[in-house]
């Protein structure tokens, strides 16, 4: 096998597959990335066997056909500190030379033949999303996935398909974020997908793409399609919990507050959260938020700013972390807060698809 090929292409194409290889395995194996090199075009591989990337870059110069298995991080770190834009990959028996710019490296592989194949998965449940859309989603909704095991703990994103909807919801038993999309479709499904997947997924998407996102769902798997980008993954088999019951559908007071004016004063209070218990106030009174925390050994803060308010007031405990990492992704200058007490959830509307749940902390 032998192939010249645009550099930047092969790097980010190593950027999105080299993203399934495990740092630690019993396998490996499973450390390399497959090239195969066909006519005009080449295809990059790997997988952890619970999850699979395959990218396909056209437009190559294959001198001569063939297939070969690239240590991943080897392979990846010389093409970012490489700066010729074409690199040249050509294998001799288990090893493949990479010229560039003047300089030439060996990396010494396995047989290509001993790799993992590549399988589909059978399903007759398919939808259609911009992809655009679909990674706004993920951002609107993954940050709020369990990271830590709990009792609760959901280490992915429910995807929840019907009645020409499609939504995304996380939760990590304190809060709940949940992000939907009309699409023209009939099917439904529900699937569990792991974070890690969608962290690949979100790599292989371009900001401001208009490219249309195919979603395959299997019993057991789901497979993604954008363009030369095909990611398989297997599902999480957890019980996710009935997040529509969750929502809150009334509450006894409804706050509309500008976005950047409450994250930085929402940042600033919570300097000042005690060191065992990140709590900040929330306070509503009249056309004022009244945001307040306080620390034995370090101070105290209490910050105010004009709001509009409908109904009665109160107050009520929030974790600011749970608050601020859903204003990273909101894009609104106006959001909503729907409260009632420090025992009822409170909800956010952080977007026209895009609702934010938060249980308050009680006891403060």
């Amino acid at each position: 096998m032998k192939i010249l090929c645009d550099r930047t292409q092969l790097q980010e194409a190593f950027g999105v597959v080299g993203s399934v290889v495990p740092a630690k395995t019993t396998k490996p194996i499973l450390q390399n990335i497959l090239l195969t090199a066909g006519d005009g075009s080449i295809s990059l591989f790997a997988t952890d066997l619970e999850m699979a990337a395959k990218v396909t870059i056209d437009a190559v110069k294959v001198h001569k056909p063939g297939s070969v298995l690239l240590p991943a991080r080897e392979c990846s770190a010389l093409l970012r500190e490489l700066s010729d834009p074409t690199v040249t990959l050509e294998r001799i028996d288990q090893r493949c030379r990479l010229e560039s710019g003047g300089g030439s490296f060996v990396l010494l592989g396995e047989d290509p033949e001993q790799f993992p194949e590549d399988t589909a998965i059978k399903s007759g449940k398919t939808v259609t999303i911009p992809s655009g859309r679909m990674l706004r989603m993920i951002q609107e909704t993954a940050f709020a996935a369990a990271r830590e095991d709990t009792r609760y703990a959901i280490h992915g994103v429910m995807f929840d398909m019907a009645a020409g909807c499609l939504r995304l919801v996380a939760t990590d038993g304190r809060r709940l974020s949940l992000s939907y999309e009309n699409v023209d479709s009939k099917t439904e499904f529900k699937a569990i997908v792991p974070l890690r997947a969608l962290s690949t997924l979100g790599r292989a998407i371009s900001d401001g793409s208009k490219e249309d996102l195919q979603i395959a769902v299997g019993d057991k798997q789901i497979e993604f399609r954008l363009g030369k980008v095909r990611l398989v993954c297997q599902l999480l088999d957890s019980r996710f919990p009935d997040y529509e019951g969750v929502v809150p559908k009334a509450a006894d007071t409804t706050v509309e507050l500008n976005r950047a004016m409450l994250e930085s004063n929402l940042r600033k209070t919570a300097i000042l959260c005690a060191d065992d218990l990140r709590s900040v106030r929330f306070e509503v009174q009249d056309s004022l938020l009244r945001l307040m925390a306080e620390n034995s050994t370090r101070g105290r803060a209490d910050v105010t700013m004009d709001v509009t308010t409908k109904g009665a007031g109160g107050s009520i405990n929030f974790n600011p972390d749970f608050i601020l990492e859903a204003l990273r992704v909101c894009d609104l200058d106006v959001v909503r807060l729907d409260m009632s007490d420090d025992s009822m959830p409170a909800k956010f509307t952080l977007g026209e698809s895009f609702t934010y749940v938060v249980m308050p902390i009680s006891g403060t």
